[in-house]
Parts: structure tokens; C-alpha cells; sequence
């Protein structure tokens, strides 16, 4: 009986050795091509507006600057609601939706900015007053972008390249000067620039520098990971813009040049790419801003092409 057991416990320790050496077979990430953003109407003729989601109702925020009004979206990609027609948000830029269901619009000029908490509905319940932030976020600080994840807002300045982070009443909780990160000096901070920015469910900051074709990944103690090699063959950067991620981890790139998606897994291997430059309703003209809802990429474009929606599946 000894004997016996200890040939089980051999051929275990060998099974699980055997086991362990195997190749893991990397997930494959497909995508394809649902509809482009509608009204009644139609498909709504975009460009380059910021997107943002609401995970919970399965509902896509549109930005659009051109005509500073906000309109939501269903799953079907229907148009379900909209505000801010009369005016009264000023300039809006990019909106964030929080999980307790309110709505943050900012809104700027080129000198100013503000930012408008509005209800479910898109009604304004006031202005968001921020309050104890450094001199470094008063000064050479003029945001542009806005997210939210897991109760903090995330306000961006991709020019100057810095975050600054609050609670969604407005009290700064910390702060990413990110070309001080990187290590650049004030000539090397003024001719980069980021261009796309997102939060990941791990509260890792991603985001690309199209001078440099790379895109970055920063987690909250500012431990950096860069990735992304220059040219124009499937998985390389030219013009790099929106980045976001998707619940497993997966990374989905814009190239604005190259008019595609580009799909990595969360160890950052290339794994597919998608839209690619032409007319028919799955290509892309210029993609530039990017936000994952649940197994949905939405990317914004040019040329009055809209924003198309696809499906991700992964096995």
C-alpha cells in the first residue's frame, strides 16, 4: 500500500510538472463591424467628438464641440436621449459619467474651464468647485479631457501633459505630471503633447505621445511600461491616438494615420487590427478617440464618417 502511494504521489508531481511546461495558447481577439452611431434619421454624421460609457446601463456619451450638445446612446446604437442644446454649458468638450449616474461635462475657452455636474438627465445641479489644488494644477494647467473610474475624476491637460485626480466633489486627491515622469525637459514637454487617455479597472493610466509612436501605461504609484514600434505592417504605430482597455486587460490602439484599431493582449503581444482606410461602413477615415463598453469598441472619426461600433470576441 506504500508503495502504491507513493507511485500516485510520483505520477501526480510528474502530471503536474508536464502541466506546468505546457505552451499557453494566447487569446485570440476578433472584432467585427455592428453599425455606426443613429438617430431616427440615420447614421449621425461625426467628427473627432470624445466619447465616454456608462458600463452599468450599457449607454455611450457623445461629445460633440461642434454643436456643444451631449447625446446618449442605447446598446443598439440608437440615439436615446440628448442635452445641452440651449446652450447653457457653455463650450463642451468631453463629458464623464459617474457610477452614482451624474454626469461631469467640462467645458472650456482657450483661457478658462469649468466644469457642470448635470443629473441623470442632463440637467445642471452646479458647478463643480475644485478645491485644494496645488499651484502646479493653477497655473500651466488647462484641461481638455475628463474621465471618471470608481469614484475619481481624472482631469486631464493633454498639452501640458499633466492629471490631476479629485473626488467627485472636486477635492484633489493627487496629481501626474507625466512629461516630468518621462523625463522631459520644458522644450521637450512642448513639442510632444498626448493624445489618447484612459483609465483602465486596475487604475492604471494609459495613454500615447504621437512624436515618439508609443503608447504608455502608468499605474497609480507611477511605475511606467512603454510599447509600440514605429512603421506602417500590421501592429505598428504611425499617428497614435485614442488607447483603452477592455476588461481582460486587452489594449486597443488607434492609428490615425494608418486608419485602424490595433488590438493587444494584456501582455502587451499584438494580437489583430482592425477598420483599416476606405468607404464601406466597417473601414475608418482618420479613427481618433476610442472607449470600450462591455465587448464594444466605439471610434470616433473624420470625414463625417461617424463613430462605428464593433464587437470584440476573445476565446
Amino acid at each position: 500500500m506504500k508503495k502504491q502511494k507513493h507511485f500516485i504521489l510520483i505520477l501526480l508531481s510528474l502530471l503536474l510538472v508536464l502541466a506546468c511546461s505546457l505552451p499557453v495558447v494566447a487569446e485570440e481577439i476578433k472584432a467585427s463591424y455592428l453599425y455606426t452611431l443613429s438617430d431616427f434619421n440615420g447614421p449621425l454624421h461625426y467628427n473627432w467628438v470624445s466619447l465616454a460609457a456608462d458600463q452599468d446601463k450599457r449607454e455611450t456619451y457623445v461629445a460633440d464641440p461642434s454643436d456643444k450638445t451631449v447625446r446618449v446612446f442605447n446598446e443598439s446604437g440608437m440615439e436615446v436621449y440628448r442635452f445641452g442644446d440651449n446652450g447653457e454649458l457653455g463650450n463642451i468638450t468631453t463629458v464623464a459619467v459617474a457610477n452614482t449616474g451624474d454626469i461631469y461635462v467640462l467645458s472650456r475657452t482657450n483661457a478658462a474651464y469649468g466644469i457642470t455636474r448635470c443629473n441623470f438627465r442632463g440637467d445642471p445641479q452646479g458647478k463643480l468647485e475644485l478645491k485644494n489644488l496645488p499651484p502646479e494644477y493653477t497655473t500651466d494647467f488647462l484641461p481638455d479631457y475628463i474621465t471618471q473610474r470608481d469614484g475619481h475624476l481624472y482631469l486631464v491637460d493633454r498639452n501640458f501633459m499633466k492629471v490631476a485626480v479629485t473626488d467627485l466633489a472636486g477635492v484633489f486627491e493627487t496629481g501626474y505630471d507625466l512629461a516630468t515622469i518621462l523625463g522631459f525637459d520644458e522644450k521637450k514637454r512642448r513639442d510632444s503633447g498626448i493624445n489618447g487617455f484612459s483609465i483602465d479597472r486596475q487604475g492604471n493610466l494609459l495613454f500615447t505621445i504621437p512624436v515618439y509612436f508609443s503608447a504608455y501605461i502608468m499605474t497609480p504609484d507611477k511605475k511606467l511600461r512603454t510599447f509600440g514600434t514605429r512603421g506602417s505592417s500590421p501592429g505598428k504605430f504611425n499617428i497614435v491616438s485614442g488607447i483603452a482597455a477592455d476588461d481582460r486587460g486587452n489594449i486597443y490602439v488607434a492609428d490615425t494615420l494608418r486608419c485602424v484599431v490595433i488590438a493587444f493582449d494584456k501582455d502587451l503581444n499584438f494580437r489583430t487590427e482592425f477598420g483599416y482606410r476606405g468607404l464601406d461602413p466597417d473601414n475608418l477615415i482618420a479613427p481618433m478617440e476610442i472607449v470600450v463598453n462591455n465587448d464594444r469598441v466605439y471610434v470616433s472619426q473624420s470625414r463625417s464618417r461617424g463613430v462605428n461600433v464593433y464587437r470584440i470576441l476573445t476565446n
